[in-house]
């Protein structure tokens, strides 16, 4: 289902339930459906995803190519997915496939917002996700280095969600999405790939993820069958009345 189809009575309700929780745990918004994921921009540098200190010299800023990645949320917000491939912004030749699961937080927990300058700070809008698991696996000249990353841990909470919503990717005031990540990498035995890899490939270190959001619009066989659905509803009701 299209974001747009159900996001302003989600966010009512969400903002009704919020009343529930304590001031750290919110509803969350739903935003099921597929997007596509495009870069932010930092500094004058469009990424998608930001690796500092993976390759010693190598730039920290990488986006999605050919296009956009895909972001899909499930059923109720269970689930999000994003995947794609990305590239680095000046050596091009460097190359991961990226694939990222996540799990809501039950309850809608924010724990310690790490991202608000997206111009919404609302985040009773918001949903917030845990790293259920996530890879980028290297393509090309990077054939046979693998990154696992897992969530991003701070001293003050347990660890720091994916946060989901209009200015969520703290870039802009957009639809977007935002988190933290540690990463450790495993270098394979076919791995022929830059060698002045930075030292820190032995124990973990940290990346950033920021995105663009863009509901991918159901096809016209979507959107006929949604009309349909919604015409024999009325027809059952006008039925009930007569009799």
């Amino acid at each position: 289902m299209s974001f747009n189809v159900f996001k302003g009575g989600a966010v009512a309700v969400a903002v009704s339930a919020a009343t529930l929780f304590a001031a750290d745990v919110e509803a969350a918004t739903m935003y099921e459906g597929t997007y596509e994921a495009t870069s932010v921009t930092t500094n004058g540098n469009d990424h998608t995803v930001w690796l500092p200190g993976l390759f010693s010299g190598v730039n920290a800023y990488w986006q999605f190519v050919p296009g956009p990645g895909e972001f899909v949320v499930g059923a109720n917000n269970a689930t999000a997915n994003l995947s794609g491939t990305i590239q680095n912004n000046v050596t091009s030749n460097y190359q991961f496939d990226l694939d990222v699961s996540y799990s809501l937080r039950t309850p809608n927990e924010q724990g310690d917002r790490i991202k608000t300058g997206g111009g919404n700070n609302d985040d009773l809008t918001w949903s917030f996700f845990d790293i259920s698991s996530a890879t980028l696996t290297g393509v090309g000249d990077l054939e046979g280095l693998l990154l696992t990353l897992t969530a991003f841990p701070d001293p003050l909470v347990e660890d720091i969600p994916f946060q989901l919503g209009d200015g969520a990717n703290d870039k802009n005031a957009g639809l977007g999405g935002a988190g933290w990540f540690t990463w450790v990498a495993t270098v394979g035995n076919n791995y022929d790939g830059p060698t002045a890899i930075d030292s820190a490939l032995t124990r973990a270190r940290h990346g950033d993820i920021n995105i663009n959001l863009t509901p991918v619009p159901l096809p016209a066989a979507g959107w006929m069958l949604l009309a349909g659905l919604g015409g024999m509803g009325a027809l059952r009701s006008r039925k009930k009345k007569q009799s």
